[in-house]
């Protein structure tokens, strides 16, 4: 090695990001050993500014509730708020609601009733305001009594994650097509989106989405939904659906998100949500002819999707910041899912 190859210092990886928002995170829970410094600790090093971190999913297989757990979602909520309370400008928590009739032996009506008593406990009470990942399952999001929710939660100004698509693990995916998330539209001011594409459903979801959009017509901060794009469709379906959203829908609807559990190693996130995301933007964004390599176009649609988009979205919804309660004793989550089990 000569001299001058000694004196050369090589400067770190530029992503050409001003911003990333992970539009779709999981929490594990406490047995999992993750903390809000440890959450962060990843964002930092991989350059994430801000993520939506969803409260903990409950871990029974095709969600067989029962009315003995809806303490488990309330302690879940009481658990995301507490995380996030670690930095509330960078950690936007989501509270669990499920109206399953199964919580209220059988009535649905009165599951509705309880998850909308939660919602406001979780706003006023843990200071969150987000829902999700919203999962329905043994109802549907269209049912008249499930749309008293959705406009309690657009009156809130809760922002909404909806699983859309299909499930991996013996839940059954029907009820989780995108058509169902139509009904949204009819509370005035909700706000959202739809994970996955709804794979496979994914022109369905394209088609509801332009839609919800009125074909363009109206002003992006007054759609009710948006769409990220973490990886519900396996890989082979991968490239194709990014090219399908980029060449059927408004470049300000998509964003990134890794639907990652956490805790996550720095490596692994990089290697395993963000670099692969950011490798399927630019070639979907070369193939579909959108914005040329090394434009000011292509600058300004990287940062749309990787940040943008959906923190003006979740700015529309939200009229007050979050503002989470730290808990004053360790939580506890014995029930939460800690794994990914659907596309």
């Amino acid at each position: 090695m000569t001299e001058r190859e000694r004196g050369r210092t090589v400067g770190p990886v530029i992503q050409n990001l001003d911003k990333v928002l992970d539009a779709h995170t999981h929490l594990s829970g406490s047995e999992s050993g993750e903390s809000g410094e440890r959450i962060l600790n990843c964002m930092d090093a991989c350059g994430v500014e801000k993520a939506f971190i969803f409260a903990p999913e409950l871990n029974f297989q095709t969600r067989l509730l029962t009315d003995e757990h809806l303490g488990d979602i309330r302690t879940h909520n009481d658990y995301c708020a507490d995380i996030c309370s670690a930095d509330p400008d960078r950690l936007l928590g989501f509270c669990s609601l499920n109206p399953a009739p199964e919580l209220a032996g059988g009535d649905l009506e009165r599951a509705v009733d309880l998850m909308i008593e939660e919602a406001n406990r979780c706003y006023h009470e843990l200071g969150l305001r987000g829902v999700g990942e919203v999962v329905p399952t043994h109802w549907y999001a269209n049912d008249p009594q499930v749309l008293r929710l959705w406009e309690a939660l657009a009156e809130l100004r809760m922002y909404v994650a909806f699983h859309c698509g299909i499930f991996f693990d013996g839940r059954e995916s029907s009820y989780c097509r995108p058509t169902f998330y139509e009904a949204v539209h009819q509370a005035p001011t909700f706000k959202g989106h739809l994970a996955h594409v709804g794979w496979p459903w994914v022109d369905e979801c394209i088609a509801v989405l332009k839609i919800g959009a009125r074909f363009l017509r109206i002003d992006p901060a007054e759609w009710g939904l948006k769409v990220d794009l973490s990886f519900g469709p396996p890989s082979d379906w991968q490239l194709e659906t990014w090219q399908r959203v980029l060449d059927n829908l408004p470049h300000d609807m998509p964003f990134y998100a890794s639907d990652v559990f956490w805790p996550c190693e720095a490596k692994e996130y990089r290697e395993k949500f963000l670099q692969p995301q950011l490798g399927l933007f630019e070639t979907a964004t070369t193939l579909s002819h959108v914005e040329s390599e090394g434009g000011v176009g292509r600058d300004r649609l990287r940062n749309k999707i990787f940040f943008e988009n959906a923190y003006s979205h979740w700015q529309d919804a939200v009229q007050e910041p979050q503002n989470p309660r730290p808990a004053p004793n360790p939580i506890k989550t014995p029930r939460a899912r800690r794994e990914h089990t659907h596309g």
